[in-house]
């Protein structure tokens, strides 16, 4: 089988500011300062996610949050761990907004990771929605320890 091609490319300035607006919205929803630790706001995060989880709401809804809850996850990712926000096209109808780690070991689709835990398609072992904001975001430290066998591996 031919290995594809992974195409990486640097987010289009619109797109860099549609993202940090949506972040500065998702910070004003926590009412949290954009100072405050990158740990600390995640476990705000968290927090809200669940009672998001916890009521009834429309998908659209829940879309609108996850694009918040994504760009304000993903700058902390950033913040924290010195992540890159990329574009990057895996050549096989997988394209999409990613944070790339470091050494380009890993990426994490942070806009589509919350949509699904939003959505409830986060399934876990148990086969129930986990919310593993938290879990994910404590993971990536010193992921890059080990090299995959190759790059861009995405997590999430």
């Amino acid at each position: 089988m031919k290995e594809q091609k992974i195409k990486v490319t640097e987010l289009e300035i619109d797109l860099i500011e549609a993202i940090d607006a949506k972040e500065k919205e998702c910070l004003e929803l926590l009412a949290i300062s954009e100072n405050e630790a990158p740990k600390e706001v995640v476990k705000i995060m968290r927090k809200y996610v669940d009672k998001l989880l916890s009521k009834s709401h429309t998908e659209e809804n829940l879309r609108e949050f996850a694009i918040k809850l994504g760009a304000l996850w993903g700058k902390m990712v950033v913040k924290q761990y010195d992540w890159k926000w990329k574009y990057i096209d895996f050549g096989n109808d997988i394209e999409g907004i990613y944070l790339v780690s470091p050494k380009k070991f890993y990426c994490c689709p942070p806009l589509y990771f919350l949509t699904k835990i939003l959505l409830k398609e986060n399934r876990g072992f148990n086969g129930n929605n986990d919310n593993t904001i938290m879990l994910l975001f404590n993971m990536i430290d010193g992921i890059e320890i080990k090299k995959p066998k190759s790059n861009y591996q995405i997590i999430s």
